[in-house]
């Protein structure tokens, strides 16, 4: 997953260098967490039912995530712009820096992280969707605005 947006953030930059001289802008989208209602659609593998939660509560926090109409907004708005890049979340954008200013320190930072996140756990292979995957804190208020997202993009 990392690796395929590596590579597509270089290619997007890369573009941009190659068709500038062409008079074609390339905008490269780095969105974050986007409240689009799709969690109870993912699958997840493992401990399905812890790794659905951390991903439904971080896309309801609203520093964490954007909702998809601002998003789209802020995307449509950069690209008439020109803008090289278009950082969306709190998180993404805090990332991006922290990456170019201590590239050292943002991957020991993202070791811990996943150290922290869900594990496949013992004997676990098989999938199943979010909506297999609820619990009483992913049905929680904490939610809400994933359960918005839901309903106003057709995820339920």
């Amino acid at each position: 997953y990392c690796v395929s947006k590596f590579a597509a953030v270089g290619y997007s930059e890369g573009l941009r260098a190659r068709l500038a001289r062409d008079r074609i802008t390339v905008t490269t989208v780095v969105p974050g967490l986007m409240r689009t209602g799709s969690p109870r659609n993912a699958l997840f593998k493992g401990q399905h039912q812890k790794e659905y939660a951390w991903f439904m509560l971080s896309d309801s926090l609203p520093g964490a995530s954007i909702a998809a109409r601002n998003a789209a907004r802020r995307i449509v708005d950069g690209m008439l712009r020109g803008q090289a890049e278009i950082v969306l979340s709190l998180p993404a954008q805090f990332a991006v820096i922290l990456n170019a200013f201590a590239p050292g320190f943002f991957s020991a930072i993202m070791q811990l992280a996943e150290r922290v996140l869900p594990g496949v756990g013992p004997g676990s292979t098989a999938s199943a969707p979010g909506r297999e995957s609820e619990s009483s804190l992913t049905t929680s208020p904490l939610t809400v605005l994933s359960r918005k997202a839901e309903r106003d993009y057709n995820q339920i």
